[in-house]
């Protein structure tokens, strides 16, 4: 039997793996240094401070989670 957790976070990450790779595929250079926040292959969020654009993007997103990075500011490749 699988609990409801194992189900969740079965459902979870193949999303979030999905908008990570669109995340590596986009064109980030217009947010250098600061966090985007992604909700169905969009930018929804974008700043400085994470707090900040987790705060856009749940106002957008609804209950859907978004996907949060750090755009690097140096050449330093994402793994």
């Amino acid at each position: 039997m699988v609990s409801e957790v194992e189900s969740c976070v079965k459902v979870r990450v193949p999303r979030m793996s999905e908008s990570y790779d669109h995340f590596m595929q986009m064109d980030v250079s217009p947010y250098i240094g600061e966090w985007v926040a992604i909700c169905d292959d969009e930018i929804v969020g974008h700043s400085h401070s994470f707090k900040e654009a987790c705060s856009n993007a749940k106002k957008i997103c609804g209950h859907r989670k978004p996907f949060i990075a750090l755009v690097p500011k140096d050449a330093t490749p994402i793994l």
